[in-house]
């Protein structure tokens, strides 16, 4: 067994030393977080506080008058005081803009001047006076960055002709987060400090008790290999006897293989005569389907000769009526003389029966050649039939072959399992041979496991140094390999076929 305890700890210092720093980060992005939205709180109480410092002290609509911004009638531009007084309450950059202007602030400039006159960034300016909407958060303020609440000033019509603004320099809560990220770092280098320590500590204490139990684990191999040479001498008589075995099994196995060819030729018999049986349905089947065929096409003959029954009858009115027409018509012409009213009157008759006449001439020449196809059809069914007939009686033939050489192959099985069981019989005798060989192991397999019990325990003092390290998963019996090892290098040279009972 081997553990190095010097490599886990540098991976457990490593893994700790990333854990730390991951929770470092998120404890640093938690806290600017948390700063930026007390920042945001703060200024939202501000500005609140200083537009009603502005409606209390100053009363008015806002206006602008000229060219100037007006609360009620007090004049903003440059009026300092008022947004001193605010500043010093709250503690922030103060401004009333006219529009985008500052007109009255105390942010200074580098030179320490009022930033009066300057405008404020493009991003405020769209949000609060394009938009109408309150602006809230990070923003350039005369060259700095500050975390700012602007909220747009209305006149009384409700038109935005201003801004109100509150800040602070984002300056002061950086330093803030910066303060506590070198604080949070500061503690998680001394953390992993200490660990890498304990862990050489740690590595330095337990190296010794392992040393020992390696020395008792290799005083302990040496007296199972002693023992193990013992239950060699044994395993030797035991390999005399399973080469008899192996030989008996041998015969076995090639009476088995010789049964297994018999069984396997039977079962293909069986299927092709299976096969050859489904044939024979399909081919009766479709005799059936061809007698069927037939009687419709029997059917379809008869109505056919219905039918041209019916349409000569027809056929016979109208001759029968067109001759009467005709008669009239000569009649008719013979009375007339010239005048041909009536004889065109009766010419138009004997035009439209003439009609029906083709048009009943014709259905009938159908009928006759539909009469003619279904005969054939009939004539084909029939020949189709014999065929099915005569494919019917050589598949029965071949069934008859196929169960003739099944037959025959089973009479072979028997005389196989008959030299098996003469087989089973030396088996027998071998395998006490061995049983009383493996009487004698015995006793030579008691000190091995006295032995082995001594190994156990150097075992579970390991385990209990190393926690939990490979339990379980390793167990010397020197004597069981030797003996299995040899053995199985006997037995394999005859190269066995495993039997199932």
């Amino acid at each position: 067994m081997k553990v190095n305890l010097q490599i886990k700890m540098i991976g457990f210092v490593a893994v700790f030393a990333a854990v730390l720093l991951i929770v470092s980060f998120i404890t640093i992005t938690t806290v600017r977080n948390k700063v930026i939205t007390t920042a945001h709180e703060k200024l939202r109480g501000d500005i609140a506080m200083g537009r009603t410092l502005l409606n209390t002290t100053i009363p008015g609509e806002w206006l602008i008058r000229g060219s100037k911004l007006y609360k009620g009638d007090t004049e903003m531009n440059g009026n300092f005081s008022i947004v001193d007084q605010i500043g010093s309450l709250t503690g922030d950059t103060v401004t009333i803009f006219q529009e985008d202007t500052r007109v009255a602030t105390n942010v200074k400039k580098r030179t320490g001047n009022r930033a009066v006159g300057t405008k404020a960034s493009a991003i405020v300016v769209d949000t609060t006076l394009n938009k109408g909407r309150n602006f809230m958060g990070k923003a350039n303020v005369v060259g700095v960055w500050n975390q700012t609440a602007y909220e747009p000033i209305k006149n009384a019509q409700g038109k935005i002709i201003g801004m109100f603004y509150v800040g602070v320099p984002n300056t002061n809560y950086d330093r803030v987060v910066k303060d506590i990220s070198v604080k949070i770092i500061g503690c998680g280098i001394i953390g992993i400090l200490i660990i890498f320590t304990l862990g050489i500590i740690m590595v330095r204490t337990i190296a010794q008790p392992i040393n020992r139990v390696i020395a008792g684990l290799s005083r302990g191999a040496n007296q199972i290999t002693l023992a193990s040479e013992q239950v060699s001498y044994a395993s030797q008589q035991l390999a005399e006897g399973s080469n008899e075995q192996a030989s008996s099994l041998e015969e076995t196995s090639a009476s088995i293989n010789e049964m297994s060819a018999k069984t396997d030729q039977n079962a293909q018999n069986a299927n092709e005569a299976k096969s050859m049986m489904d044939k024979a349905m399909i081919i009766v089947n479709k005799v059936n389907e061809h007698m069927e065929g037939m009687t419709e096409a029997i059917e379809d003959i008869t109505k056919s000769s219905e039918q041209t029954g019916k349409i000569i009858n027809t056929i016979d009115e109208i001759a029968f009526q067109t001759n009467l027409l005709a008669l009239n018509a000569a009649v008719e012409a013979a009375r007339a003389g010239e005048a041909g009213a009536g004889f065109a009157v009766v010419a138009d008759e004997v035009r439209n029966l003439a009609m029906r006449a083709a048009e009943a001439a014709k259905n009938t020449n159908d009928l006759i050649e539909n009469t003619i196809k279904a005969v054939q059809n009939g004539n084909s069914l029939t020949k189709s039939t014999q065929e099915a007939f005569n494919e019917n009686i050589e598949i029965s033939k071949n069934i008859s072959q196929i169960i003739d050489e099944i037959t025959i192959t089973s009479q072979e099985q028997a005389e196989g399992i008959s030299q098996i069981n003469k087989a089973i019989g030396e088996m027998n005798k071998v395998t006490l041979q061995v049983a009383a060989n493996a009487e004698e192991s015995a006793s030579t397999s008691e000190e091995m496991h006295e032995q082995a019990g001594n190994v156990k325990e150097h075992i579970e003092d390991l385990v209990e140094v190393v926690r939990g390290t490979a339990k379980g998963h390793r167990k010397i019996d020197v004597g069981n390999v030797t003996r299995k090892g040899w053995l199985q290098k006997k037995v394999r040279s005859h190269q066995l076929i495993p039997m199932e009972n």
